[in-house]
């Protein structure tokens, strides 16, 4: 936004110069006007001069000198008709220069005493909290000057957007449906709004599909058939119909949309090796894990704790993952809360992000667990993390202990 307000300044300032260069030629002609109109003045009396000493003289008759003193007189009435628009002129030159220094200065004038400069500090705020780059309490502080600023300005739906999703991330799951409630009630061609209204639903119903957000599912992925959060959440509904088939297919089309190697990517992907796996085996839970007799000891089993120096709500995530040494994908993943641990889980093929990429095909794997207190399967400063750096597949069928206790 201040970018935009020095560019307005650059271009009057420009503005200024178009009129200003003008202005200062004008009195730089008008000066010479002056000079010119003397020089013809005293032409006029030299040659008048002339004209008489030749008539005394008999060099001229008195009609010829009559002649040529009319034709002068004329071209002196000439110049003399122009003298008084030179006074004009500066006046007109010295007012443009004078607007043309005013209007800027009043345009930076009115920018400073308005309630622009705070808006623009706000708005780098939200931005800087949007990336991380803020601590909890001014991530709080933030929150409530959104909550007074949509108060205070009810018409402005953007900043009521951005609130609903904060307030979502924050765990406030009934104010943020409230915040999408109210955009989508005037902006009800808003797919988008409308998907993530959905969602908010979802996490208010206890990760529950009911008939409202099956109806807004509808009617987002009707106008928007791409739209990655509707897709996520048709995946849902399917499953819990047990049509698996339709569920991995709307996962898939949902992990296209998505940055690879991100949290909700990584949900997806393990969706969808649950839908395959159901489709292959409907007689048992997708949600199960398979045992290690069941897949020739291709199953690490892991129990998970939290350090008891850690406060973290309950609702905060916890990854826990094997990857391969050479990559930070996860070869299998599960993704619990904090008020769940401490907890064993089974990592096995069940868990795999992408069919044909699973801890199965590699010989040596790394297991992490961490608190995600941002909410990002990736790691980010201020997560809490337990690791076993190196765990060679004839350890696999031992059980394995890790606790959350170093901060990233």
């Amino acid at each position: 936004m201040i970018d935009i307000w020095f560019g307005l300044t650059i271009l009057l300032l420009l503005l200024a110069l178009v009129f200003l260069l003008p202005a200062m030629r004008t009195a730089r002609a008008g000066g010479s006007d002056d000079s010119k109109r003397t020089a013809i003045i005293e032409l006029y009396r030299a040659r008048t001069s002339e004209l008489h000493d030749a008539l005394d003289r008999e060099a001229m008759g008195e009609k010829q000198v009559a002649q040529l003193e009319a034709e002068m007189a004329r071209e002196l009435l000439a110049a003399r008709s122009g003298a008084p628009a030179a006074g004009p002129s500066r006046r007109g030159a010295g007012l443009l220069i004078g607007l043309a220094l005013l209007v800027p200065l009043m345009a930076a004038g009115a920018y400073i005493w308005s309630e622009r400069p705070g808006e623009v500090a706000f708005y780098r705020e939200v931005v800087a909290s949007h990336q991380g780059g803020v601590d909890a309490a001014t991530v709080a502080r933030i929150t409530r000057q959104l909550k007074d600023w949509v108060q205070k300005h009810p018409e402005d739906l953007r900043s009521r957007y951005v609130l609903a999703q904060r307030l979502l991330v924050a765990g406030d799951i009934a104010g943020a449906v409230s915040a999408y409630r109210f955009v989508v009630e005037r902006e009800p061609q808003a797919a988008s709004v409308k998907a993530e209204l959905a969602q908010a639903l979802f996490f208010a119903g206890g990760s529950k599909i009911t008939e409202e957000i099956r109806l807004l599912v509808k009617q987002v992925l009707e106008s928007q058939p791409t739209d990655g959060t509707a897709l996520g959440l048709a995946g849902i509904a399917a499953y819990e119909d047990k049509d698996y088939r339709q569920a991995r297919d709307h996962w898939q089309s949902a992990l296209q949309q998505l940055e690879h190697g991100s949290a909700a990517a990584e949900a997806l992907a393990a969706g969808v090796a649950r839908a395959e796996q159901a489709l292959a085996d409907n007689s048992k839970t997708a949600l199960e894990p398979a045992s290690s007799e069941a897949l020739g000891g291709a199953a690490i089993r892991v129990q998970v704790s939290l350090s008891g120096e850690i406060a973290a709500d309950s609702a905060t995530p916890v990854y826990i993952y094997a990857r391969s040494t050479d990559s930070p994908l996860p070869l299998a993943i599960v993704r619990l809360s904090a008020g769940q641990l401490p907890v064993e889980v089974v990592l096995d093929e069940s868990r795999a992000m992408m069919p044909g990429r699973s801890i199965a095909s590699v010989d040596s794997v790394q297991l992490v667990a961490r608190l995600a207190l941002h909410g990002d399967a990736r790691p980010v400063a201020g997560d809490w993390q337990g690791t076993i750096e190196s765990l060679s597949r004839e350890n696999w069928g031992k059980a394995q202990s890790i606790t959350i206790d170093r901060e990233l």
